[in-house]
């Protein structure tokens, strides 16, 4: 099948390594295409890496009036091509996820574009490369499917449309109660 991003939040420790993986990635021009979000600022420390989720039918390649964004044959929606891209916004207006960035000063968006650079020759993306906690992990997608040890989301619902990607996210198990123990665990007689 292929290898996929694979993020599992609760491991996030809010390093931000992937951004600055992500930086030094080579032609991103020193800019990330990774960022790091506060889940409840104020209430917790909890973060997440947030990169883009490679959508099978991507909304930013559809909206994109100059087609400047592209997918690969494998499924890697690749930023904005600089000798297209007009910096006209729409592909962050049509992005569910709230990917992509425009670039004021150049007029061109850009994206995670899972460092295909790398990825195409089997080797992971940065941000899963310097990860120290393995939140982001570059993983063949059968193994994934057959052995994760937690149930994955790849299809996202959004107002009854279904919209599948090839980020995949590890789910939070449900059993743990408020204190991160599983039922029965951690409680004292």
């Amino acid at each position: 099948m292929g290898k996929v991003l694979y993020i599992d939040y609760e491991r996030c420790i809010g390093c931000r390594a992937c951004i600055i993986g992500c930086e030094e990635c080579s032609g991103h021009d020193h800019m990330s295409r990774m960022f790091v979000d506060e889940l409840s600022p104020g209430e917790t420390v909890a973060t997440s890496p947030t990169p883009c989720m490679h959508c099978v039918t991507p909304a930013c390649a559809e909206s994109c009036p100059v087609q400047a964004i592209s997918v690969t044959s494998d499924g890697i929606v690749l930023s904005a091509s600089l000798e297209k891209c007009i910096g006209c916004k729409n592909c962050t207006y049509a992005c569910p996820f709230g990917i992509p960035r425009v670039d004021d000063v150049k007029k061109m968006m850009y994206k995670c574009d899972m460092c295909y650079d790398r990825t195409s020759k089997g080797t992971p993306p940065m941000c899963a490369s310097v990860c120290p906690t393995d939140t982001i992990m570059f993983l063949e997608e059968d193994d994934l499917k057959n052995h994760s040890p937690k149930e994955v989301q790849y299809q996202w619902d959004f107002g009854g449309t279904t919209i599948e990607t090839r980020t995949v996210i590890g789910l939070p198990d449900t059993k743990r109660n408020s204190f991160g123990f599983y039922d029965g665990e951690g409680v004292q007689s």
